[in-house]
Protein backbone atom coordinates (compact mmCIF):
# COMPACT_ATOMS: atom_id res chain seq x y z
CA UNK A 1 0.00 0.00 0.00
CA UNK A 2 2.84 2.35 0.80
CA UNK A 3 4.45 1.73 -2.59
CA UNK A 4 1.19 2.54 -4.39
CA UNK A 5 0.77 5.76 -2.40
CA UNK A 6 4.34 6.86 -3.12
CA UNK A 7 3.93 6.09 -6.83
CA UNK A 8 0.67 8.05 -6.92
CA UNK A 9 2.19 11.08 -5.20
CA UNK A 10 5.32 11.07 -7.37
CA UNK A 11 3.33 10.78 -10.60
CA UNK A 12 0.91 13.48 -9.45
CA UNK A 13 3.86 15.76 -8.72
CA UNK A 14 5.53 15.05 -12.07
CA UNK A 15 2.30 15.51 -14.03
CA UNK A 16 1.49 18.67 -12.06
CA UNK A 17 4.89 20.13 -12.93
CA UNK A 18 4.49 19.11 -16.58
CA UNK A 19 1.04 20.67 -16.80
CA UNK A 20 2.36 23.88 -15.23
CA UNK A 21 5.19 23.98 -17.76
CA UNK A 22 3.16 22.90 -20.82
CA UNK A 23 -0.21 24.41 -19.83
CA UNK A 24 0.37 27.93 -21.16
CA UNK A 25 1.60 26.52 -24.48
CA UNK A 26 -1.43 24.23 -24.79
CA UNK A 27 -3.82 27.05 -23.94
CA UNK A 28 -2.19 29.39 -26.46
CA UNK A 29 -2.28 26.69 -29.15
CA UNK A 30 -5.87 25.46 -28.67
CA UNK A 31 -7.77 28.54 -27.55
CA UNK A 32 -8.09 32.22 -28.34
CA UNK A 33 -8.94 34.32 -25.28
CA UNK A 34 -12.38 35.90 -25.31
CA UNK A 35 -11.35 39.53 -25.59
CA UNK A 36 -14.09 42.02 -26.39
CA UNK A 37 -13.35 44.18 -29.41
CA UNK A 38 -12.94 47.92 -29.15
CA UNK A 39 -10.45 50.54 -28.03
CA UNK A 40 -11.36 50.21 -24.36
CA UNK A 41 -10.32 46.57 -24.28
CA UNK A 42 -6.85 47.42 -25.54
CA UNK A 43 -5.98 48.95 -22.17
CA UNK A 44 -8.02 46.67 -19.92
CA UNK A 45 -7.04 43.01 -20.19
CA UNK A 46 -8.59 41.87 -16.91
CA UNK A 47 -11.09 39.56 -18.60
CA UNK A 48 -8.45 37.89 -20.75
CA UNK A 49 -6.08 37.41 -17.82
CA UNK A 50 -8.82 35.96 -15.60
CA UNK A 51 -9.85 33.60 -18.39
CA UNK A 52 -6.25 32.46 -19.02
CA UNK A 53 -5.52 31.91 -15.33
CA UNK A 54 -8.74 29.92 -14.95
CA UNK A 55 -7.71 27.70 -17.88
CA UNK A 56 -4.21 27.29 -16.41
CA UNK A 57 -5.54 26.22 -13.03
CA UNK A 58 -7.90 23.71 -14.65
CA UNK A 59 -5.02 22.36 -16.76
CA UNK A 60 -2.94 21.89 -13.62
CA UNK A 61 -5.77 20.12 -11.79
CA UNK A 62 -6.46 17.80 -14.71
CA UNK A 63 -2.75 17.04 -15.12
CA UNK A 64 -2.42 16.23 -11.43
CA UNK A 65 -5.49 13.98 -11.53
CA UNK A 66 -4.10 12.12 -14.55
CA UNK A 67 -0.83 11.73 -12.66
CA UNK A 68 -2.67 10.22 -9.69
CA UNK A 69 -4.37 7.68 -11.93
CA UNK A 70 -1.12 6.81 -13.73
CA UNK A 71 0.63 6.46 -10.36
CA UNK A 72 -2.13 4.18 -9.08
CA UNK A 73 -1.86 1.94 -12.13
CA UNK A 74 1.94 1.86 -12.00
CA UNK A 75 1.95 1.25 -8.27
CA UNK A 76 -0.43 -1.69 -8.59
CA UNK A 77 1.40 -3.17 -11.58
CA UNK A 78 4.84 -2.81 -9.98
CA UNK A 79 3.86 -4.56 -6.77
CA UNK A 80 6.21 -7.40 -5.96
CA UNK A 81 4.69 -10.81 -6.40
CA UNK A 82 4.06 -12.55 -3.12
CA UNK A 83 6.17 -15.58 -2.43
CA UNK A 84 4.27 -18.84 -2.12
CA UNK A 85 3.69 -19.85 1.49
CA UNK A 86 6.36 -22.17 2.83
CA UNK A 87 5.35 -25.77 2.71
CA UNK A 88 5.17 -27.73 5.91
CA UNK A 89 8.15 -30.01 6.51
CA UNK A 90 7.44 -33.66 5.89
CA UNK A 91 6.23 -35.57 8.90
CA UNK A 92 8.86 -37.79 10.47
CA UNK A 93 8.14 -41.19 11.89
CA UNK A 94 9.18 -41.77 15.43
CA UNK A 95 9.22 -45.26 16.75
Amino acid sequence: MRRVTIAMLLCALVFGILSTWLGPRMIAYWYAPPVPSGAASAFNCTDAVQWAMNKLVWTQLIGTAIGLVVGLVLGVLMRPQRAPPPSAPPATKTA
